[in-house]
């Protein structure tokens, strides 16, 4: 078996439109950062799902600790490989670990939680590099939408807490640059996979009346939605 071959998933709940998908995000990863870079070093997955990524990760030399909310996706790393590093973890929480990582995966996961900009302040502050991916609204300004009781065909897919949030690419740099770390955003087509498109640019501003939030059915409502975006963010200085 091939190295990429890790990346495809043989069960349906993570498997299928998934596995091309993420064998794109993850060689833009190695294809930014080099292959040979990932020997020895210390990697978190966050929402590790079935931890195809870390697992391929480790393939090229990287200590790797999974995470997920859900200890069912845990247990699946752990009969993939008995003597993986997991961690049960809320990322809807004010999480902190003691270790620290040379790169945080962070792919998928800001538009299933609620607490959203806490959970990426606390990623920033936990690794030298991170690869970072999410869905987005529309809009070129700060704001974001929430997105309630959107149900799965799978039970492991989707918000640990039945609460997501759809940001704009506006509201996620705003945290970039408050906690001054250097990042670039890759609106590449050779991201672009079926429905996951990157290449969208934001539209207009969005105007609301007063400060309520609004709620939307889906992270893919149309009303809404603007595809995805793909960031690596460094820390210069450590």
């Amino acid at each position: 078996m091939s190295n990429i071959d890790i990346l495809y998933e043989r069960s349906p709940i993570f498997g299928g439109i998934f596995n091309e998908w993420r064998v794109k995000r993850v060689n833009k990863l190695v294809a930014l950062l080099g292959v040979d870079w990932f020997k020895d070093k210390k990697v978190l997955e966050l929402g590790c799902a079935f931890g195809n990524v870390g697992l391929y990760l480790e393939s090229l030399g990287s200590e790797v600790t999974f995470s997920d909310g859900r200890q069912e996706c845990l247990d699946i790393v752990k009969l993939k490989d008995k003597n993986a590093k997991t961690i049960l973890l809320d990322q809807d929480t004010d999480w902190s670990l003691k270790e620290k990582f040379d790169l945080i995966i962070h792919f998928g996961i800001s538009y299933h939680l609620n607490n959203w900009q806490q959970d990426l302040k606390n990623t920033i502050d936990h690794a030298q590099y991170i690869a970072y991916e999410t869905a987005v609204n529309k809009f070129s300004n700060n704001v974001e939408f929430k997105i309630k009781d959107f149900n799965y065909d799978y039970e492991y897919r989707g918000s640990v807490n039945k609460l997501g949030s759809l940001p704009s690419v506006s509201a996620i740099e705003t945290i970039f640059k408050d906690k001054q770390i250097t990042f670039k955003r890759y609106d590449d087509e050779d991201l672009n996979h079926e429905c996951m498109i990157y290449t969208n640019q934001s539209g207009k501003e969005f105007k609301q009346q007063d400060n309520s939030i609004i709620y939307l059915n889906s992270w893919s409502d149309t009303w809404a939605y603007n595809g995805r975006k793909y960031w690596i963010l460094k820390k210069e200085n450590v």
